[in-house]
């Protein structure tokens, strides 16, 4: 089964409000452009992936798909962190690290940061673009980075964002195709 879109949570913590605002905006984005709002996948890291600085990743408890071949072949993949200390997370760093340059090429991605402070945002949206980019994911649309403070807004923002940004994902299709 090919899994098209894809919500990654690279927040060391398990069940986050960083993972609930990617599964709010996914939800919106999808509605937008006319797909079942349902049809996704979360991969969160905290659960699935274990920290390696070996040649070979390490794995988690939790047993499940690939999840390395799980983001690779995403045609959708919403990447949400917590910025900690002006960047994403380590955990995010060590998952990214494993694709090979342009091994996201066939892949749209959309960045979203939850920080503290607007130049943490910032920052973590910025290295978060750049890092998909040199992947080779397609980026069309800027990063939804929403503080800390607003996250009980989440789901306006995330239909804000999505009612401005939704047009950059119409010229790539996708689909939820095989997805239950």
């Amino acid at each position: 089964m090919s899994l098209d879109v894809v919500v990654l949570v690279g927040n060391p913590r398990a069940g986050s409000r960083t993972r609930q605002l990617a599964e709010t905006l996914t939800e919106t984005l999808l509605d937008r452009i006319g797909l079942p709002p349902n049809g996704w996948r979360v991969l969160e890291l905290a659960d699935i992936v274990g920290v390696s600085f070996g040649p070979e990743p390490a794995y988690g408890n939790k047993a499940g798909p690939d999840p390395f071949a799980t983001v690779a072949s995403a045609q959708l993949l919403i990447v949400a962190t917590p910025a900690y200390k002006g960047s994403y997370t380590g955990l995010l760093k060590v998952f990214l690290d494993r694709f090979g340059h342009r091994q996201l090429a066939e892949v749209t991605a959309v960045p979203v940061v939850v920080a503290a402070s607007q130049a943490h945002a910032d920052a973590a949206a910025a290295a978060l673009h750049d890092v998909l980019a040199e992947l080779g994911a397609r980026v069309p649309a800027p990063a939804l980075a929403v503080l800390e403070s607003r996250l009980e807004d989440g789901r306006a923002i995330a239909a804000q964002w999505t009612q401005q940004h939704a047009g950059a994902f119409a010229n790539r299709p996708i689909t939820t195709a095989g997805i239950s």
